[in-house]
């Protein structure tokens, strides 16, 4: 008598991330609810829509025991890999819009890592394929419009922006702002925003809040914004100015417009990733420039800056 063959049970998902239908299947539930919590909130798919993307998750067994570390990332042309630790593996077609996981128990039961390391990094690098920019940027929004908000890493972005979901604006990105084809749209993850540890003695109200690992291998405080301030994200947004940040603690807030040339002097300083090397990155920019353009000298005040800020919605 043979023996039966065991198929675990494959659970699938439709979702919309940026108004593509995305169809994650998976050997394991919590690997589909981390989908969800990752994309769940751009509403749901035309039923009968065709799929643009099909991410397979397999959760396995096997450990090496050991923490999965920082992530490794490669990209040769529409080929993807990226790696944590020996048990945990995704390969992407991009032009083709497929991804294959192979992780292990601990990744799944990190959903923060889960979401940002493989979830979401094989969105945006599909995106890219499709024309998208990912300007390293936060947008603060208010009224339906957006303020791209450019500095270098640790140049006081996501700190100013948590500061002014405080103050009643909303959130469409905290780091990585996408453009849509032709510009005329911008797009952003805005359920989550991350502060460095010390931020805790700034905003009290974020005590509570433990450090999670970053693709940079830094430590920072994960804050669910939804649950900080329901009505506070929002996911697409008209654009508006150029706003680029520069720090002068116990100076003086300022607010000044400059012209395209200044913005093109700074404009590098903040790149980050692949942002510069898309094939599209220069079209982008162009269009990007041509709207109005200022340079935030913010100092220790974080309320005049905000007031800075606001003056141009």
């Amino acid at each position: 008598m043979k023996s039966k063959t065991h198929h675990p049970q494959l659970h699938e998902i439709r979702l919309k991330p940026m108004g593509y239908t995305l169809l994650v299947s998976s050997n394991s539930s919590a690997i589909i609810d981390t989908a969800r919590t990752a994309f769940g909130r751009f509403g749901e798919p035309v039923a009968d829509a065709p799929v643009d993307f099909t991410f397979r998750m397999f959760a396995h067994n096997q450990s090496t025991g050991k923490s999965p570390g920082t992530p490794r990332f490669r990209r040769d042309g529409n080929l993807l890999h990226q790696s944590a630790g020996y048990d945990n593996t995704l390969a992407a077609d991009l032009a083709a819009g497929a991804a294959f996981g192979y992780l292990s128990q601990a990744v799944v039961q990190n959903v923060s890592f889960l979401r940002r390391h493989f979830l979401e990094l094989a969105l945006f690098q599909m995106l890219e394929t499709r024309g998208w920019m990912g300007v390293h940027a936060a947008a603060p929004a208010k009224n339906g419009q957006a303020i791209l908000l450019r500095a270098p890493a640790g140049g006081g972005k996501s700190t100013l922006t948590f500061a002014g979901l405080r103050s009643g604006f909303q959130l469409l990105s905290e780091e990585v702002t996408w453009i849509a084809p032709g510009g005329d749209v911008w797009w952003g993850i805005p359920w989550w925003l991350h502060l460095l540890p010390d931020a805790r003695h700034l905003f009290p109200e974020l005590a509570g809040f433990e450090p999670v690992l970053q693709a940079n291998g830094e430590m920072k405080l994960e804050i669910d914004v939804e649950r900080f301030r329901p009505g506070s994200t929002i996911f697409t947004a008209q654009p508006g100015p150029l706003v680029f940040l520069e720090r002068t603690p116990d100076g003086t807030s300022q607010l000044e417009q400059i012209d395209e040339a200044a913005a093109r002097k700074l404009w590098p300083a903040a790149q980050t990733g692949l942002e510069s090397q898309l094939a599209h990155h220069s079209a982008h920019i162009n269009r990007l420039l041509q709207r109005p353009v200022f340079r935030l000298t913010a100092g220790d005040d974080i309320q005049a800056n905000l007031n800075l800020l606001e003056s141009l919605f």
